[in-house]
């Protein structure tokens, strides 16, 4: 009798940034808020908690608000009453089964006071995109990507109550340089693995949705 012996097939991932820690999900498409608001008063500011970390997801339920800057979807909170001056650090995940396919919500700032009027505008002028720890990815980036931007907003003062992020027509048009590494596969015996290969350059694109992190640093 002839016996047909069948390989068995492992994959390792060992390509730790360019791939999720959770590659069941289905990888996100990206999706536009419905514009809900007019004013920035509309909008529903959620508490940001001194001691933890504010997660907010960027979609098609985001609230919406048309800015001098465009359309754009939000997160709004309600700044803590802690001594000034205080860092909000924000930190942009890109979204996606894989680094070459994902995007990112690239931020712009708006701080207002608490009659909502805007005492600040901000927008960063060239934010990196890094590799950050996958212990914060698994904590912050529901996708797993171990990718993002950050940005860190000083809070000084007294009259800052609310911090409002969105995005602007300009950044969604633009995409961020990353280098990743390419996964070059390997069949031996009994065994199909990938290994790192070369350094691949490549443009993650913004969009109008994204995972966003806020952390009260002091």
């Amino acid at each position: 009798m002839k016996v047909t012996r069948m390989a068995a097939v492992v994959i390792l991932p060992l390509l730790v940034t360019a791939c999720a820690v959770d590659g069941s999900q289905e990888e996100p498409e990206p999706d536009r808020a419905t514009i809900c608001c007019q004013t920035l008063s509309e909008l529903r500011y959620q508490p940001l908690a001194p001691d933890r970390p504010g997660l907010f997801d960027i979609d098609a339920n985001s609230e919406g608000i048309p800015l001098d800057t465009g359309r754009s979807p939000v997160v709004a909170v309600e700044l803590p009453a802690l001594v000034r001056p205080y860092t909000v650090a924000i930190r942009s995940y890109a979204v996606g089964g894989a680094v070459q396919r994902s995007h990112v919500f690239y931020p712009a700032v708006q701080l207002l006071d608490r009659d909502h009027r805007v005492l600040a505008r901000l927008e960063p002028d060239d934010l990196p995109i890094v590799t950050c720890s996958f212990a914060d990815a698994a904590r912050e980036n529901r996708w797993g990507l171990a990718v993002r931007l950050e940005w860190s907003i000083r809070i000084e003062a007294p009259d800052t109550r609310y911090l409002v992020i969105h995005t602007t027509a300009r950044a969604v048009a633009a995409r961020s340089p990353f280098t990743t590494r390419q996964v070059v596969p390997i069949i031996l015996p009994g065994v199909v693995t990938a290994v790192p290969g070369g350094k691949q350059q490549v443009e993650i694109a913004h969009s109008e949705s994204g995972r966003i992190a806020l952390r009260v640093m002091q």
